[in-house]
């Protein structure tokens, strides 16, 4: 007990140093002055006809007045004396009323109030529950940025529980990239693809020697932008590759990146490099090899070969929406085509994005369109395609959206696939 005030003396300390210095600015005005009980009416118009006869005097010899006219102005002053020295009354004076009472209440009441929101007792019954689930926390997310299980009171907690907790603990440790790192990864399962590129990009400036940090980021970069990748991803990449030009992972993105940005000779030859590598991982290894990653680095290869007409193989989609509910559509809202696997992931395999136009909207979807190098459309035997309409134009969910019936797709399947969106969800 001892030390816990100890710990908090400092803090309380600075409070209550506050609390003094309100209660003295709101007392002080009110302290009270030694108030002038006032002079007699005869003692002031005395001195008011001193002061008037002195102007008209000057005014005479200055040749400012004529004698006529001054003889008349020190005849109507002299009367006026006369009528105040009638009777000898006291110009009443206003007195402050006593601020004592008030004084007292604000001394007592301040510190009270300011006692109270230091408990609590006046936070929004929003904002409690919340604070509540961050003290909660804390102990979870020690043992999870270290690398170990959380306590047992937190695995009832949801995972915008565990958001909400770490945002406030990157707000209290802006340098903690493991901190970082997690709140990118929480994005990431959310789906919210642009505050997990947010956070991973802090994580990898902090951390840029940490290749997994690095990697996750160009991650990121590539499911928010639809398979594109930013310059900062490729500076990045870059980097790893000139420290481990036989690394995988990022020749493998460096290719997929520069084979969706058009520049298929790159591409050729960043996997064509990449593949030279696991062929001779192969040879060391005694044959062993993983053939379905081999058939997707075969695939990319054909495409940056043969240019856009393999690329342009595909689902072919059709979009309907009724004519009375597009004209309720804000010019911010956007049309989003995911393709989902049925048992895996809830990360989509393939999105893709378009502005609101004429209905129906026909489109395909391609292995551009793939959200992860190593989960390429055509790489999957069985799809779910749903469609929405996002109000705001963001690919998050959000409860208005429109959404269509989603639809199960086979390999085998290749006619178009329609989905007609309806405004309830």
């Amino acid at each position: 007990m001892m030390n816990s005030v100890l710990v908090l003396s400092p803090m309380l300390l600075v409070a209550l140093l506050l609390t003094l210095l309100v209660v003295f600015a709101l007392l002080w005005p009110l302290r009270g002055r030694n108030v002038n009980a006032g002079h007699s009416v005869r003692q002031l118009s005395a001195q008011v006809y001193r002061d008037r006869l002195d102007e008209l005097n000057a005014d005479l010899s200055t040749g400012r007045l004529e004698a006529e006219t001054y003889a008349q102005l020190k005849l109507e002053l002299d009367r006026g004396v006369l009528a105040d020295t009638t009777a000898d009354a006291r110009i009443p004076v206003a007195h402050h009323a006593s601020v004592k009472p008030l004084a007292f209440v604000l001394l007592v009441s301040v510190p009270v109030l300011t006692l109270a929101l230091y408990l609590g007792y006046f936070l929004n019954s929003q904002v409690a529950p919340d604070l509540k689930n961050q003290a909660l926390l804390a102990p979870s997310i020690d043992a999870i940025l270290a690398g170990k299980e959380p306590e047992a009171a937190a695995k009832d907690a949801s995972l915008q529980d565990f958001m909400r907790a770490l945002q406030r603990r990157v707000q209290a440790e802006p340098n903690n990239a493991d901190a970082w790192m997690t709140l990118g990864l929480g994005f990431l399962q959310a789906k919210d693809y642009e505050p997990a590129k947010v956070a991973l990009a802090r994580a990898a400036e902090l951390r840029p020697e940490d290749i997994q940090v690095v990697m996750t980021y160009v991650q990121a970069t590539i499911m928010t932008q639809n398979g594109a990748m930013d310059p900062v991803a490729r500076g990045m990449l870059g980097r790893i590759l000139r420290e481990q030009p036989d690394h995988q992972g990022a020749l493998l993105m460096l290719g997929m990146g520069t084979l969706r940005a058009g520049e298929r000779e790159q591409a050729l030859a960043v996997l064509t490099q990449l593949q030279m590598l696991r062929a001779a991982e192969v040879a060391t290894n005694n044959g062993q090899r993983d053939s379905e990653a081999d058939q997707r680095i075969e695939r990319l290869i054909l495409e940056a070969q043969q240019g856009p007409q393999v690329a342009a193989a595909g689902i072919q989609v059709e979009v309907d929406l009724d004519p009375e509910l597009a004209r309720q559509l804000p010019a911010e809202a956007a049309l989003f085509i995911f393709a989902r696997t049925p048992s895996g992931p809830p990360m989509p395999v393939a999105v893709l994005k378009r502005p609101i136009a004429q209905f129906p909207l026909r489109v395909t979807l391609t292995n551009a369109d793939s959200l992860q190098p190593t989960r390429l459309l055509s790489d999957q035997k069985e799809l779910v395609l749903q469609a929405k309409i996002s109000m705001t134009g963001n690919a998050t969910p959000a409860a208005d959206d429109w959404q269509a019936v989603p639809v199960p797709v086979t390999e085998a399947n290749t006619g178009m696939v329609r989905l007609r969106i309806t405004k309830t969800r």
